[in-house]
């Protein structure tokens, strides 16, 4: 490392917080010591969309870092330094610095290397920058596939095919091929169901996936997940193909664990477009009466969304309806709004 750090010119490099010359101080530091990690971060992470000349410059000399087991909290570097620069150097934005996309292609056999690394936790963590870092996927789908013939670990093995649908979410026509060509068992049915999602959605299988138990799914990511991330991944991967995603959350709907982020979802489509509020409207007179607050609230903002006049006297009704909603909302208090609406 020491050497090749002398070999660049990183008084001319501008990093996301100035002059880069301080990073070769840092970088030989942080293979001894965890005091220069946050310095690091504030010099080579900014916007989630953004990667500076020096972040590229530095990008070799952190996988260095993270290859080496006697690296201390080398898992915290792969997660919150390298696992954020990937994320926004795939983020296809202008604020990615134009030395970044080959440098990244350049670090890729040194990333797919460290998937047989005997920590589980590295190689998910690889796993997730490859998926977010995306580029030329030629040569990391034979690393997955040997990774996938190899892996025991279920979470890792979930990983590899988040990788593959991370690509193919993005329209590689040879990740989606390799999704449509793996053997799935049927004991692994999140991994099924991220295949279905990204090749031929069906919504019986992302169901019984989604509804049964997702600890496995949520511990895969670097970053904390819920089921809200779940769900926009999913969906993202479903995108205008063949099944409707909004089939998928209509059934989630009825399913208690995922209603309020089926509702959420539902919310802030309707509020960016209401192209497809009419597919809804119809549970209105079984929502805006179902015990459940979150449905009630739900249904008479939807009334209102739609301008569904014909459910007027129904938003009426629930006037004095006083249960009130996670925001600290109440029905009675929306439904007043609403009816103000309707005229």
């Amino acid at each position: 490392m020491v050497d090749g750090l002398k070999k660049i010119d990183w008084y001319r490099l501008r990093s996301h917080d100035g002059f880069a010359d301080d990073l070769p101080r840092l970088l030989r530091q942080a293979r001894t010591s965890v005091e220069p990690h946050e310095e690091l971060v504030r010099h080579l992470t900014g916007d989630e969309s953004e990667v500076s000349e020096a972040t590229a410059a530095a990008w070799p000399f952190l996988l260095e870092l993270v290859a080496h087991d006697n690296t201390p909290s080398r898992d915290w570097l792969l997660e919150n330094l390298c696992g954020a620069i990937a994320v926004a150097g795939g983020s296809g934005s202008d604020g990615v610095d134009p030395g970044w996309p080959p440098a990244w292609e350049a670090s890729k056999p040194a990333l797919l290397a460290l998937l047989d690394h005997s920590s589980a936790a590295v190689r998910r963590g690889v796993l997730f920058m490859l998926g977010k870092g995306l580029g030329d996927s030629a040569l990391v789908l034979p690393a997955l596939s040997r990774r996938w013939e190899e892996e025991v670990d279920p979470a890792t093995r979930l990983c590899v095919v988040i990788v593959a649908t991370e690509f193919a979410g993005r329209g590689d026509e040879a990740a989606a091929s390799w999704l449509r060509e793996l053997t799935v068992a049927d004991d692994e049915p999140l991994v099924r169901m991220l295949v279905s999602a990204a090749t031929r959605p069906d919504a019986d299988v992302i169901l019984r996936a989604l509804t049964g138990d997702l600890e496995l799914f949520l511990a895969t990511g670097s970053f904390e997940m819920g089921y809200d991330e779940v769900l926009e991944h999913v969906l993202w991967l479903v995108g205008p193909k063949d099944f409707d995603g909004i089939d998928l959350v209509l059934a989630l709907v009825d399913v208690l664990p995922w209603r309020t982020e089926a509702l959420d979802y539902l919310r802030r489509l309707f509020e960016r477009d209401t192209t497809d509020v009419g597919l809804v409207v119809p549970f209105v007179p079984v929502w805006i009466a179902d015990p459940d607050v979150r449905l009630r609230a739900f249904a008479v903002w939807l009334t209102g969304v739609a301008g569904a006049r014909e459910y007027r006297d129904l938003v009426a009704e629930r006037v004095h309806d006083h249960g009130v909603t996670s925001l600290g909302q109440k029905v009675s208090t929306l439904a007043t709004s609403v009816l103000l609406e309707l005229g």
